[in-house]
């Protein structure tokens, strides 16, 4: 599995500035970083991993947050989307599922990020290790990942918590956004 050391690589072999900070207790997802760096959660980023039309994708939002559907299905141009299974995003990314690093993904998988990330200087984000977290201006983060910026979050639209749908039987989730920074 991919960790730090080998983000802190990566990195550094492409003169990226950035720095690796040791986290005061362990996480488990992208979601916790906020709380554990007291940092609001627009400075701490998550990639959540989706799969559309049976292609893995990742989606960069602040923490906490997920993208609204549809706006993925449209700036992705494909017709079905859902949550990625654990299994087929440590296979693939060689990261630990709650834990993906932006940075080190497959060529092969797209990266959107939602506008938003790029609303502050410095951001931090997971590094495939719990005990750590990425520091790295937004451009810097953006440039890295090679991802393509569109409008994800919108605060007015309802966001879909598409891991409640875990068989077609199963409406997802509806909820709305409650955060209206």
């Amino acid at each position: 599995m991919k960790d730090a050391l080998d983000v802190h690589r990566s990195l550094l072999a492409r003169e990226v500035p950035h720095e690796v900070v040791r986290l005061p207790r362990l996480v488990l997802d992208a979601d916790e970083i906020p709380a554990v760096l007291d940092l609001p959660a627009d400075r701490c980023i998550a990639t959540r991993l989706y799969v559309a039309d049976n292609r893995l994708a990742a989606v960069l939002v602040r923490a906490g947050s997920l993208p609204h559907p549809g706006a993925v299905l449209a700036a992705l141009g494909a017709q079905s989307l859902r949550s990625a299974p654990v299994e087929m995003v440590n296979a693939v990314t060689d990261f630990a599922a709650t834990l993906v690093c932006p940075v080190l993904l497959p060529t092969d998988v797209p990266v959107l990020a939602d506008a938003c990330v790029g609303h502050t200087d410095v951001v931090y984000t997971t590094t495939g290790d719990g005990g750590t977290a990425l520091g790295i201006t937004s451009r810097w983060l953006l440039t890295a990942s090679n991802a393509l910026v569109a409008e994800l979050c919108s605060p007015s639209s309802p966001t879909v918590d598409l891991a409640a749908d875990l068989d077609d039987d199963v409406q997802p989730l509806v909820r709305p956004r409650l955060d209206w920074r």
